[in-house]
């Protein structure tokens, strides 16, 4: 019965909504291990109920799923992923500030909160706001990760792939598109080790896995963890021990980087602290690098200490 409310509101959503089949750009949603942006940003849902004002309102929608040309089913409504709602007037693409009643089984109306410039009411249809990108970025999360590639046939921006690669650290955006678009290669992941217990009351340096030595008790405060392979972002740092800190200040990491010109490190904004724990991390900051600059993972110690075992990865948009 389910399957068959499916199939019949695709049908009146697709009758009623030719820019969105034409929209469509694959019948495959994940073809060769990869999720095909394009494939999504064409799938379709209405608005139910209204009118609705301006400002911000709460909209309901016809259902809380949306079904992939390949039949697959996902819920993908957050506070995460924006949403392109028609109208006669125009469109508008907004993202939602809350959402309810939009997982699996819910028996009330899926209802996302917007703050809207336009009025919407019955018969509105609401597609991706990205080109499909988030959605499938979502897909990809929900079914343990995996590569998303942004296809030629997907309307997302430079600026929707930048933000779809700091959404899950499970997924890598891929580019499809030609130069032109301006959408940068493919997520990067650095990775720094420090191995055995950290010497105390210093501060560290990790190393890189191809180091020579990785023992956790370089002090040289020149030596570059690794040096940026392209101009980009810095994000999402995240850090593991296999033994947590002695007391809370342990195991304070922070990413550093240096001028090409000068050699001269100094602390970004990207830091976190292990203390007794066994993981640390910091996904709220970034830091600009460019080709061949320095970068750094600096860890300080306490008197006594028992951190050890340190990995750290950092992501590079």
């Amino acid at each position: 019965m389910q399957r068959f409310l499916k199939a019949t509101a695709i049908f009146l959503l697709t009758a009623f909504a030719p820019l969105a089949a034409s929209a469509q750009t694959s019948n495959l949603s994940k073809a060769a291990g990869r999720y095909v942006a394009g494939a999504y940003q064409g799938i379709s849902n209405s608005v139910i109920g209204g009118p609705y004002a301006t400002g911000t309102v709460s909209i309901q929608l016809a259902h809380p799923w949306i079904e992939t040309p390949d039949g697959r089913t996902i819920y993908p409504y957050s506070t995460s992923l924006p949403v392109t709602i028609f109208n006669p007037s125009g469109s508008e693409t907004l993202t939602p500030s809350a959402v309810s009643n939009c997982s699996a089984n819910s028996l009330a109306p899926c209802t996302i909160t917007v703050t809207a410039s336009n009025t919407h009411g019955q018969g509105d249809y609401v597609m991706s706001g990205t080109g499909g990108l988030y959605e499938a970025a979502f897909d990809a999360n929900g079914n343990g990760g995996g590569n998303v590639v942004v296809d030629p046939g997907s309307s997302a921006t430079a600026t929707n792939v930048t933000n779809a690669r700091a959404l899950y650290t499970n997924v890598g955006i891929e580019d499809e598109k030609t130069a032109a678009t301006g959408i940068a290669s493919p997520s990067l992941l650095l990775t720094a080790i420090g191995t055995g217990t950290a010497t105390a009351s210093s501060t560290l340096y990790l190393l890189s896995p191809g180091a020579a030595t990785n023992a956790f008790t370089n002090t040289t405060a020149t030596n570059a963890t690794f040096v940026a392979p392209r101009t980009g972002t810095l994000r999402n740092l995240q850090c593991t021990a296999t033994t947590g800190g002695v007391n809370a200040s342990s195991g304070a990491v922070t990413v550093r980087s240096a001028a090409v010109s000068s050699g001269t490190f100094s602390n970004t904004s990207i830091t976190a602290t292990f203390g007794a724990a066994t993981s640390a991390a910091d996904t709220t900051h970034t830091a600009n690098v460019t080709l061949g600059q320095p970068i750094q993972i600096q860890v300080t110690s306490q008197a006594s200490e028992t951190l050890a075992g340190v990995v750290c990865t950092v992501q590079l948009n």
